[in-house]
């Protein structure tokens, strides 16, 4: 509980000190005055100093401060009779009569029946937030996506046996590490929350964790999806709907009994009620990018988006990925070849060079000392342009680059959404960084998506819709709300759009991604970026239907698995139902 702070005028202040420095006080307060004085301003020590019982008074003070929370109290007193008045947190106003009676030394008798007539026999005071814990959070096909769902909270301190708590939860989590949680537990330096767990886990391990010392676990709820469903998301979606719940709260101010059961209420607001959220998600989606990540033991991610939407379908990270947070959404890597989209699509623009023009595809180039070289140093000799990037020839893009402007790359990106920053509500993202280069190697190294050219995979996913749709894509994840763009570019010329496309197509039918040559219609486009003498990130990009979709492997040392993953994701049963409708 916050007490007011009323403000005194310095005037009065001034005058006060003039008559205490001339004479003594001829007044003192009365212990009825100095006892509102202080319940006003929050001081229970010495509220409780000026009554009867000090000791039982202050105990009742504090506990009825914790039990209120941020609720003010306000105390007035007219012959005995006094008016609490008691202001929530919502700025809601509460008033209650009650009786105040002096004792010995004409102290206050200390009696919780002062606050209120109804806090008798061991009463006390309790405020609650009454929120709408049942709001649902849905997909778009009205599939239940997040829902509080009760849960076991285990939590152990550094006295606990924490084999014997690895070997208790063994049936219901078999990866649970005593070695992880005594970490947590020594840079806490006091008790962690270890585990929480679905009821019917719980009840597999409960017996076996009450009979653990400085183990306790405790009842709560929380915030959860099916475990095929979850997402990268669900963080910012939880957040959102935490939000919304203190947004549209109620509460309620009761007197409670000596055993806390409630009794009469003071006062109380219900809160708002709410129509379920409905997310731009598809949970069928998100379970086969889930299946499909799982596949790798490399973090690995998938995002998919609507490409005639913009709306958020899936967003997938496995384990390996979830312990670096949220890479799908805000991770950022090189993405190599992926980002020759981006290169072509600029000198198309520029007219330096058509989809038909032959470009040299040697097996490498050299630019101010920098060599370029093709993958195994593969050499096309002289090809079409759009023969060339099916076949993800690095020194032809390094060659083409070379007549273009110091910021056509990052204006390109640009208007596929790449470098853009979106605030959307439920999720935070980052899409990715473009620089602006002169001629030479760094304008080469950005040409293959490397050097200073950064992306995530829910950026490259953006890129791919973007492409598709025509103008850049605007993402979002709940259905009714806004999301803001902090650039507004204009749209990538048709002609330019409709020549990528097709070269897009190529690089699935007959280039480096023809592995999905099956799959009807897919256009995408592979990538490999090399990280500083480490294996080398996979990425694999593409647009099949209505879905615009990147598959991103860290360490997959080339773009092979990626694409293999992406096939998975692809030919799963809720993709094709998706794609055929």
């Amino acid at each position: 509980m916050r007490a007011p702070i009323s403000a005194v005028p310095l005037a009065t202040v001034l005058a006060a000190s003039l008559v205490v420095s001339g004479c003594s006080m001829p007044w003192s307060d009365s212990p009825t005055d100095e006892f509102l004085a202080a319940v006003n301003s929050g001081n229970w020590e010495d509220a409780a100093s000026a009554t009867t019982d000090p000791a039982t008074a202050q105990t009742w003070l504090e506990a009825m401060d914790d039990s209120t929370g941020d609720t003010t109290l306000h105390l007035d007193n007219a012959d005995g009779t006094t008016t609490a008045t008691w202001t929530v947190p919502a700025g809601d106003a509460v008033t209650s009569d009650g009786t105040l009676t002096t004792g010995d030394d004409d102290k206050v008798t200390w009696d919780p029946t002062i606050f209120s007539a109804d806090l008798t026999d061991g009463a006390g005071l309790a405020y609650s937030d009454d929120r709408n814990y049942g709001l649902q959070i849905l997909d778009r096909n009205n599939t239940v996506q997040l829902t509080w769902t009760p849960v076991t909270v285990v939590t152990a301190d550094a006295g606990a046996d924490l084999t014997a708590l690895a070997d208790a939860v063994r049936p219901a989590v078999p990866e649970f590490s005593a070695e992880d949680a005594a970490a947590q537990i020594a840079e806490a330096g006091g008790p962690v929350a270890l585990l929480t767990l679905r009821e019917e886990d719980a009840d597999q391990v409960r017996d076996a964790l009450t009979a653990l010392s400085g183990v306790t676990i405790r009842e709560d709820g929380k915030l959860l999806a099916e475990s095929e469903s979850s997402s990268a998301v669900d963080g910012g979606l939880t957040d959102y709907w935490t939000q919304t719940l203190d947004d549209t709260a109620g509460w309620t101010l009761a007197v409670t009994g000596a055993d806390g059961t409630p009794g009469t209420v003071l006062g109380s607001q219900a809160p708002e009620s709410l129509d379920a959220v409905h997310t731009t998600m598809d949970l069928g989606v998100q379970a086969a990018a889930n299946r499909a990540v799982d596949s790798s033991e490399l973090p690995a991610s998938i995002v998919a988006l609507s490409v005639s939407t913009g709306g958020v379908l899936a967003a997938a990270q496995n384990s390996a990925a979830d312990a670096e947070g949220t890479p799908a959404l805000t991770g950022l890597f090189p993405p190599g070849s992926t980002f020759k989209t981006v290169t072509t699509s600029a000198a198309l623009a520029r007219g330096t060079v058509g989809a038909d023009d032959i470009v040299d595809c040697p097996a490498s180039v050299e630019v101010d000392g920098r060599t370029i070289p093709n993958d195994d140093d593969f050499s096309l000799g002289q090809v079409p342009l759009h023969t060339a990037f099916a076949q993800s020839c690095n020194t032809t893009q390094a060659l083409i680059s070379s007549d273009l402007e110091p910021d056509d790359l990052k204006n390109t990106a640009a208007q596929y959404g790449l470098g853009v920053d979106f605030t959307a509500p439920g999720m935070t993202t980052v899409t990715g960084s473009v620089p602006v280069t002169d001629r030479g190697a760094a304008r080469v190294e950005s040409a293959i998506g490397q050097g200073e050219v950064v992306a995530s995979p829910f950026g490259l996913a953006l890129m791919e819709a973007s492409i598709a749709k025509g103008s850049m894509a605007i993402p979002s994840l709940i259905q009714g709300e806004t999301t803001q763009a902090d650039q507004a570019p204009a749209a990538m010329d048709p002609a330019v759009l409709t020549a990528l496309r097709s070269m897009m197509r190529e690089t699935v039918e007959s280039g480096t991604a023809s592995a999905l040559s099956d799959i009807a219609d897919l256009g995408g486009k592979t990538g490999t970026a090399e990280v500083d003498g480490q294996p080398a990130h996979g990425w694999f990009v593409g647009v099949v239907g209505d879905v615009a979709f990147c598959t991103f492997i860290a360490g997959a040392d080339s773009s092979s698995p990626a694409v293999e993953m992406s096939g998975n994701f692809l030919r799963d049963e809720a993709m094709t139902d998706l794609v055929a409708q």
